[in-house]
């Protein structure tokens, strides 16, 4: 594997038919190194512009990101919910974050049937005005007889192409393990077949949202961490407390990285997905912020071990707030406070306490 990824840097610098020895293309890259290398002075002192936010604070133009959770809990619920507002933009809303400017979005199915994901699409009721498109695995092999592989380096520019055709500036993977063949997902090294496109895609200011499934204890993205080096952020989602929905999703999603942002921008939030009314077939997003317990408490599963300090800072709370909630948690079981130590505990019982700030807010 580190010799593809020493052929990909070299070619990237060897123009076509040139035979140039390894001094001079050193002395080419050093040259590229000397006329790009900044001191603090001059780099504080270059206009950079900020980068669009696309939906609240923290999702951006040209941001890389994971949606995580188990099989069946609604990955593809919240990944056309989310496209679908980026792309009908203008201050439509998902949960608590506006949109901002609209987007031009590509799709991309490689799992669901093609009947199931029309009636999704259609189901969620926003109208992108033409903004919204899909690429999906059924049509591309029934009409062309090819299949949807992205390890493929091949593939790989010819949706790059086809993204810069459509002036998209969101693309969403769905899913990962559906779209990239023949490559070890537990495998480090794996994930160079990848990478460098992903990363070409970035500086071109493409918007990369990639759904997966979560590993055996629902915790983390199934396979290797290095994945996660170059996302901006990563969003897990987890069942929901309050029981199965009789139709469409209902889960909590939560932020296990956010780059763009403080945690407080960004609070554990459950949406359900539900029917609306008599409309067959339609779904309404409703969505409620989570209780700041509940919030405390899979932000202690995360750390294992925190201070009542850093908690403050990234629940946007006061300290005091927090130690109030400590106390609760320590006598409900699950946290242990050990002078100025919180640490992380299974509870003897499942436990869950009911209400929120907000109550549901149908979108």
């Amino acid at each position: 594997m580190s010799r593809f990824v020493e052929e990909t840097v070299a070619s990237a610098r060897r123009p076509a038919g040139g035979n140039k020895s390894e001094d001079d293309v050193v002395a080419e890259i050093l040259a590229d190194f000397e006329a790009c290398g900044l001191t603090a002075e001059e780099l504080r002192g270059k206009k950079i512009p900020k980068r669009p936010e696309l939906l609240g604070s923290w999702l951006c133009k040209g941001d890389l990101g994971f949606i995580f959770a188990p099989r069946g809990l609604g990955k593809t619920w919240l990944a056309k919910a989310l496209t679908k507002t980026l792309a009908k933009g203008n201050g439509q809303e998902l949960a608590c974050w506006k949109a901002g400017e609209p987007q031009t979005v590509l799709y991309c199915d490689g799992e669901m049937n093609l009947d199931q994901s029309t009636s999704r699409e259609q189901a969620l009721q926003i109208d992108p005005e033409g903004r919204w498109n899909i690429l999906h695995h059924d049509i591309l092999f029934l009409e062309k007889g090819r299949s949807l592989n992205l390890t493929d380096q091949a593939t790989q520019k010819a949706l790059t192409r086809y993204v810069e055709s459509l002036n998209a500036s969101v693309l969403c993977l769905d899913n990962l393990s559906s779209l990239f063949y023949n490559m070890k997902e537990n495998e480090a090294d794996a994930w160079e077949l990848v990478l460098p496109w992903l990363l070409e895609l970035r500086r071109k200011g493409v918007t990369v949202i990639i759904v997966h499934h979560s590993g055996t204890d629902g915790q983390r993205m199934r396979g290797t961490t290095k994945r996660e080096d170059h996302a901006h952020w990563v969003i897990r989602l987890e069942p929901s407390k309050e029981g199965e929905p009789d139709e469409g999703a209902r889960f909590r999603i939560s932020f296990t990285k956010c780059r763009n942002c403080p945690s407080k921008e960004v609070p554990p939030v459950e949406l359900y997905f539900k029917p609306a009314g008599l409309k067959v077939g339609m779904v309404e997003v409703a969505w409620k912020k989570m209780d700041n317990l509940e919030v405390l408490k899979m932000m202690m599963a995360d750390y294992k071990e925190a201070r009542c300090t850093e908690l403050a800072e990234d629940m946007g709370l006061s300290k005091g707030q927090v130690s109030k909630l400590a106390s609760k948690g320590e006598r409900e079981g699950w946290l242990t406070i050990s002078g100025r130590d919180y640490i992380y505990k299974e509870p003897p019982v499942d436990v869950f306490t009911e209400g929120s700030s907000s109550g549901y807010e149908a979108r």
